[in-house]
């Protein structure tokens, strides 16, 4: 990024951005605000005078990446369909686009043992999977999905397929289409989990 885009950004943006770039790059025990500092071409001081710790960079940092998250659960308008498939569709579209950043930085961040920044992220985490129930109940009340199904946890089991399959994509040197993977396995969850057996 040129110098001129970077001065159109608001530093605080910036400094999370780099640190969400340190954080894939070093691991998040390795990034300092020295190194924040030496990735946005600030000095250090100019780091502290708008966050007071490297922990609080982080916090900002998972705020952003819940924001994201949650935007992607979104219904937007009145869809018809198969609502579900097309907002985890849609969600994998932006992760894809992220390069599967956002997962990758939750389980980078809960590997620093930080009591308040895990609370923090096991807050988004539970914000999202309040999402996807709600999607799942839609759809459910909309006949589209069995009655049955439990949707505690048909959300986690979501969940834990989007961030695994964003994992083994980042971990593949992304190598594979996320959507493929993504189409087998929700292929498998209605044949089992989520038609409605019509």
């Amino acid at each position: 990024m040129d110098s001129i885009s970077k001065n159109k950004i608001p530093r605080k943006e910036q400094i999370v951005n780099a640190a969400r770039k340190l954080v894939i790059e070093i691991g998040s025990e390795n990034v300092t605000v020295r190194r924040i500092a030496e990735e946005v071409g600030f000095t250090e001081a100019a780091i502290y005078r708008h966050f007071k710790s490297k922990k609080e960079i982080l916090y900002l940092l998972v705020e952003n990446i819940e924001s994201s998250l949650i935007s992607d659960l979104t219904i937007r308008g009145d869809q018809h369909g198969d609502v579900l498939e097309t907002i985890l569709v849609r969600h994998l579209s932006s992760i894809e686009m992220r390069r599967g950043i956002s997962f990758q930085v939750i389980a980078e961040i809960i590997s620093l043992g930080d009591s308040k920044l895990n609370r923090r992220i096991y807050d988004t985490i539970v914000k999202y999977t309040e999402k996807l129930k709600t999607i799942l109940q839609k759809e459910v009340s909309r006949g589209k999905l069995r009655g049955d199904i439990d949707i505690d946890a048909t959300a986690l089991l979501l969940f834990s397929v989007m961030q695994g399959i964003s994992n083994v994509w980042t971990l593949s040197n992304y190598s594979f289409d996320p959507k493929d993977k993504f189409n087998a396995v929700l292929k498998t969850l209605r044949s089992g989990l989520l038609d409605k057996g019509d």
